[in-house]
């Protein structure tokens, strides 16, 4: 998150500093930027499988030894062919989990946490196989109990929390993620009071006083619905650089103003921060 900041910065600092910033620095800035989100959405998308299979996994623990309508199975044949859907439909997730891994092939970071907890899951699902395919055995026995093998598959059944607790860390890091990509930075002050918060006299000239900006200063916006504000002034002046084209200032009759984002994404693109002078 960090990284992407830093870009959005200096995309916002090259746009300010001089009046004809070179298409291709702002361009590669850009394409950064949006690489990351890219990437994150994509790992968004594969928390949600990895979700799904362990809560497919469950589901079908849950159906080993019950008939469709929910009844206790007394019937060995009948319970071992659950087992072998059961195991069928594992070995089907495996080969789901392994395309995603080779997708995260050479990632680091975040993806590279992401990769190892497919890894886990996929050790776990290999030695539930392993196990059921030894119960597929036991209940093949003459003597063999049904109950006896539901208490053992209710042992199965532990040693998959240490690979929910892994699963549900990176889903938070991936949620906050996702809300630090659509945070953004606003206020709307008199000269004065942005002087006085050092958010207008040198705070561009200083690419580290620029990234270093103080949150508290700030109203925090979701921008993905930060798209029409209010302004208290007649004339307001927008003090970070923006497109001309992804927004629209009108004058209301009362003397206020009326900020439109046409663009969200290129409205922000440039810089989190949205700083406007009353």
């Amino acid at each position: 998150m960090k990284k992407i900041l830093f870009l959005a910065s200096c995309v916002a600092l090259l746009a300010a500093c001089t009046p004809k910033v070179p298409q291709a620095e702002y361009d590669a800035l850009k394409a950064q930027k949006d690489s990351i989100e890219a990437a994150n959405a994509q790992m968004n998308d594969m928390l949600g499988t990895i979700n799904s299979t362990m809560n497919e996994m469950a589901v079908d623990e849950g159906l080993i030894f019950v008939d469709d309508n929910g009844k206790d199975l007394k019937d060995k044949q009948a319970v071992l062919t659950r087992m072998q859907t059961f195991r069928d439909h594992m070995a089907q997730q495996r080969e789901e989990l392994e395309k995603m891994k080779k997708q995260l092939s050479g990632s680091r970071g975040y993806a590279a946490n992401l990769k190892k907890l497919i890894d886990e899951l996929n050790a776990q699902i290999e030695a539930k196989d392993a196990q059921i395919a030894e119960l597929q055995e036991e209940l093949s026995q003459k003597n063999a109990s049904i109950e006896d093998l539901k208490n053992k598959v209710r042992e199965i059944t532990v040693a998959k929390e240490a690979v929910e607790a892994d699963r549900d860390h990176y889903v938070e890091v991936a949620k906050n993620q996702d809300i630090a990509l659509n945070t953004g930075y606003y206020r709307a002050d008199t000269k004065k009071a942005l002087k006085a918060a050092g958010l207008i006299e040198g705070v561009f000239k200083k690419k580290a006083k620029y990234q270093n900006l103080d949150a508290s200063l700030f109203e925090k916006v979701d921008i993905r619905e930060f798209t029409n504000v209010t302004i208290q002034s007649r004339s307001p002046k927008l003090i970070t650089v923006k497109p001309a084209d992804s927004y629209t200032l009108k004058a209301n009759g009362d003397g206020t103003t009326t900020l439109t984002i046409t663009d969200v994404t290129k409205f922000w693109n440039g810089s989190p921060y949205l700083i406007i002078q009353l």
